[in-house]
């Protein structure tokens, strides 16, 4: 019946849980398995010393890092107010037309957490003010999407939208008819996508190929809490002020100058043509500064490694490389302001770094849960000799035995009769 199947089963199972298995030793006289196991501790010990203990500092305890990074960026860019002049000949700008950049006009914002921004191209809008007759939207913003301006014919659709969102402003219920937009509330005249069309061609009169050529200086800080121990990128080599205002990062013959030039970090980012690319459209650039630091070896310096990456996608067709913009306001008789569209190159700043120092708990540790693993060597060694080798199912036989409680008893019994048997032979000494 079902009930006594269920029952059998239970019992089954509580009997399996009342079950001991305990060690039993064989000893295999065999080179073959010998050789096998001796070798699978040697592999085994070379693994706890030579990988989890040496080569992972197994011995050592670790530390990560907090830090923060100063920037101070050096240069000089020259653009053009005329935007007829071609940027490749600058000299060709009048005077009165010539715009130098300084540290104070293309740094956006002066300081930033980790990070800087560097001006490398721009559009701008001047004079803009707000008027009660409302501005005229760009007839070449699409009508569509979330920045979309509103087509019409006539005043019908820009009252119906009063105060809707357009791209440039709010719908002041006016249209004009010879751009067929409705006319907008808000800042004014507005920015043209005509002018940035333009910004996006080599030679546009606002671009600043100087940019390549500002160096940075990075001053990075890292403590490490567990050590009380405080490092930098500074300090680093050669002190003298003779060469700190000289020198210039260089992978291989001056590793250990803060000073880099952006060229260099935008090259070695990936960024092989920067008038092309980078100083067009933005770019974002990922600065990673490691330290690796070994207190039992040195505890006064670590050195940092550099690493530069780009981030962003050049070719992205919703907004490819970085900008931004911003205005510059001008508080008189009627308020009015200069409306920026910037790109530029946006470095971010990565910085991790380990320290380590020797320590009995973690050393004792690895070992400890190194030796847990020479146990592997007997399971493989047993897999070894009752799976492979010929003969299997004789090992298999020795090594593993079952003992029922039946057996104990019958084998007593049997060792009982047979001593009573000698006992009560005539045969046998007594």
């Amino acid at each position: 019946s079902s009930s006594s199947s269920s029952n059998g089963g239970f019992m089954t199972a509580v009997g399996a849980l009342l079950e001991y298995d305990t060690l039993k030793t064989v000893h295999i006289k065999s080179k073959k398995v010998g050789l096998i196991f001796r070798l699978l501790q040697i592999i085994i010990l070379g693994y706890i010393v030579g990988y989890a203990i040496v080569y992972q500092k197994g011995y050592q305890k670790f530390d990560s890092g907090v830090s923060t990074v100063l920037t101070k960026v050096k240069g000089v860019g020259v653009t053009c107010e005329d935007l007829s002049v071609n940027i490749t000949n600058i000299t060709a700008c009048a005077d009165k037309d010539i715009r130098v950049w300084d540290t104070a006009d293309y740094v956006i914002p002066a300081q930033e957490n980790d990070a800087f921004f560097v001006v490398t191209n721009s559009i701008q809008t001047s004079g803009q003010t707000q008027s009660e007759n409302g501005w005229d939207e760009d007839p070449l913003r699409s009508t569509k999407g979330s920045q979309k301006t509103f087509y019409c014919e006539n005043n019908t659709v820009c009252e119906e939208n009063y105060l809707e969102p357009s791209r440039n402003g709010a719908v002041n219920g006016i249209c004009n008819t010879t751009i067929n937009r409705c006319k907008v509330f808000g800042w004014g005249p507005v920015e043209m996508k005509k002018d940035d069309d333009k910004s996006q061609s080599l030679g546009y009169a606002r671009q600043m190929p100087q940019a390549e050529d500002f160096t940075v200086f990075i001053k990075n800080i890292i403590f490490f809490p567990s050590f009380n121990a405080v490092f930098g990128n500074t300090g680093l080599g050669n002190n003298s002020i003779a060469y700190l205002t000289s020198c210039t990062w260089n992978r291989e013959t001056d590793p250990y100058c803060p000073i880099f030039v952006l060229g260099d970090i935008l090259k070695e980012a990936g960024v092989d043509d920067f008038a092309n690319d980078a100083m067009i459209a933005g770019a974002v650039i990922t600065i990673h500064i490691q330290y690796d630091c070994n207190l039992d070896i040195n505890d006064e310096t670590c050195v940092p490694t550099y690493s530069f990456k780009r981030i962003d996608s050049p070719k992205d067709p919703l907004s490819e490389g970085y900008n931004f913009r911003f205005a510059k306001y001008s508080i008189g008789t009627t308020p009015s302001r200069d409306l920026y569209k910037v790109y530029g190159a946006r470095f971010v700043f990565v910085v991790s770094g380990t320290a380590g120092q020797f320590n009995f708990v973690p050393l004792l540790i690895a070992f400890g849960s190194g030796i847990g693993l020479l146990s592997l060597a007997t399971v493989v060694a047993d897999l070894v000799v009752t799976k492979c080798l010929k003969h299997a199912e004789v090992y298999y036989d020795y090594k593993y035995q079952i003992v029922n409680e039946e057996d104990i008893e019958e084998s007593i019994e049997n060792e009982e009769a047979l001593h009573t048997q000698s006992e009560n032979s005539p045969l046998l000494p007594k």
